[in-house]
């Protein structure tokens, strides 16, 4: 897991584990990273035992401004990727996403920082 941040020094700077439960299929992944840019990046991945999953990535500015949120709450069934969406500052409801897991986070990222 580390790997993902250890892998991408050009994006990640520090990151801490808050905290990490494994059991049999199921898990749960909270992680704080800082940034190069000095924003924020809070992930959360919940897979339960029956293969369902709940995701929250937060990336925020160094004074907690809201850069993107990923979610897959089920509270906007008109999002062409619902229940997937991605929440962006200045916009009433989300947008479409497909970053649904952290490879697709970590992609996007990269894009992101390529730029």
């Amino acid at each position: 897991m580390l790997a993902v941040f250890e892998s991408r020094p050009q994006i990640f700077l520090a990151w801490r584990v808050l905290r990490y439960v494994q059991e049999d299929n199921h898990h749960y992944l909270i992680v704080s990273a800082a940034l190069r840019d000095g924003s924020r990046l809070e992930i959360r991945d919940h897979s339960f035992s029956d293969g369902t999953r709940k995701y929250a990535y937060q990336w925020m500015e160094s004074d907690g401004r809201l850069r993107r949120r990923w979610d897959q709450t089920n509270h906007w069934p008109d999002v062409a990727t619902f229940p997937h969406h991605v929440h962006v500052p200045d916009q009433p409801t989300p947008l479409p996403s497909t970053v649904t897991n952290l490879e697709d986070l970590m992609l996007f990222l990269e894009d992101w920082f390529a730029e």
